[in-house]
């Protein structure tokens, strides 16, 4: 996607963090969006410190785990400006606890919000992006748990894995039938958000390598460096692995 200029995006989770600063840059560089969030005080306030920069910006509240919203603020988003080109489906949850003794409440949400948003998100805006017979993005944030487990964290791990493993479906699925729609899944690391203050890596530039990946057609996006000797023992386990296979 070489241009961005002019083209309508969608942002989920957009209030803050991550998605505040990936709707931030993308109307910087001249892209419509409508920001989305289930705080929708909190995301009309960002929208409209956007818009006060001059980026052209709207907001809705939205609680990605009802596919009826998510329909609907797909239909505003077109209606508001006239077209849709690129979704990034970011909102998000952390809910932390041994994965035995986590509650069934605790699970629940957060696969709602983790791995069925993204779902609702790519039912409802998909269709639109090819409806509008252009070329188009969709970016999906998963987490480097999508890659790396780690202790405690037993629904958002799954959920992230789901992230990643429909990202590469609808990949497939987009070049089957001929779209010009790239597919984006971002893995961020220990980023500053209101989910980890500790972090050491800005949202502003998980917002700039998503532009980037945008505009070059990047299957995988990495924000930072954290954790590449477990990632990659990770993944060179699993490929050890198949030689261990026991053939009749």
């Amino acid at each position: 996607m070489m241009r961005l200029e002019g083209r309508v995006a969608v942002v989920t989770g957009a209030a803050s963090g991550i998605g505040l600063s990936i709707a931030a840059a993308l109307a910087e560089r001249g892209v419509r969006v409508m920001m989305s969030d289930v705080d929708g005080d909190g995301v009309a306030a960002a929208a409209a410190s956007i818009g006060g920069c001059g980026g052209q910006v709207a907001s809705i509240q939205l609680d990605v785990r009802d596919p009826q919203a998510v329909e609907r603020a797909a239909d505003q988003t077109t209606k508001r400006f006239g077209a849709l080109h690129i979704a990034v489906n970011n909102a998000g949850i952390l809910r932390r606890g041994l994965a035995w003794e986590i509650s069934l409440e605790d699970w629940s949400e957060v696969l709602e919000v983790n791995l069925w948003g993204v779902i609702h998100g790519v039912r409802s805006f998909v269709p639109r992006i090819l409806f509008s017979g252009d070329e188009g993005h969709v970016v999906n944030v998963a987490s480097m748990a999508a890659v790396l487990p780690q202790e405690r964290l037993g629904p958002y791990a799954v959920a992230k894995h789901g992230v990643l493993g429909l990202s590469d479906v609808l990949r497939h699925d987009l070049a089957a039938v001929g779209a010009p729609v790239g597919v984006s899944v971002v893995m961020p690391g220990r980023i500053r958000t209101g989910m980890n203050p500790i972090g050491s890596v800005d949202p502003s530039t998980v917002a700039a390598t998503v532009l980037d990946a945008i505009t070059h057609q990047r299957s995988y996006v990495y924000t930072d460096d954290h954790s590449r000797a477990e990632v990659s023992d990770r993944l060179e386990a699993i490929l050890a692995a198949r030689a261990d296979v026991i053939t009749p």
